[in-house]
């Protein structure tokens, strides 16, 4: 496939986890689970504050994530950069 990136550029990177988010999903495919490592999580968060969630730590293995809109869950740091990741599939659709 053939793409003229002169006519139709490329969406411009705003974030590191943007650029790590290939190499995470690929380790977790070669290790057959998901492992997120201190780095990783500080990308994800960092990616989640720029799309408009505050994470929070909380005592334990959970943190909270607050949305736009003051609603807020609670999960464990895997599921905060899954949630990351699918928030980039999105973006990246538009």
């Amino acid at each position: 496939m053939e793409q003229n990136v002169l006519e139709d550029r490329p969406r411009q990177v705003a974030s590191r986890f943007e650029l790590a988010a290939s190499r995470i999903a690929d380790a977790w495919l070669s290790n057959g689970h998901i492992a997120v490592t201190a780095d990783d999580f500080r990308l994800a968060r960092d990616y989640l504050d720029r799309t408009g969630s505050s994470v929070e730590e909380t005592p334990g293995v959970l943190v909270r994530i607050r949305d736009r809109n003051g609603r807020s869950q609670e999960m464990t740091r895997e599921a905060a950069v899954i949630l990351a990741l699918r928030r980039l599939a999105g973006a990246e659709k538009r």
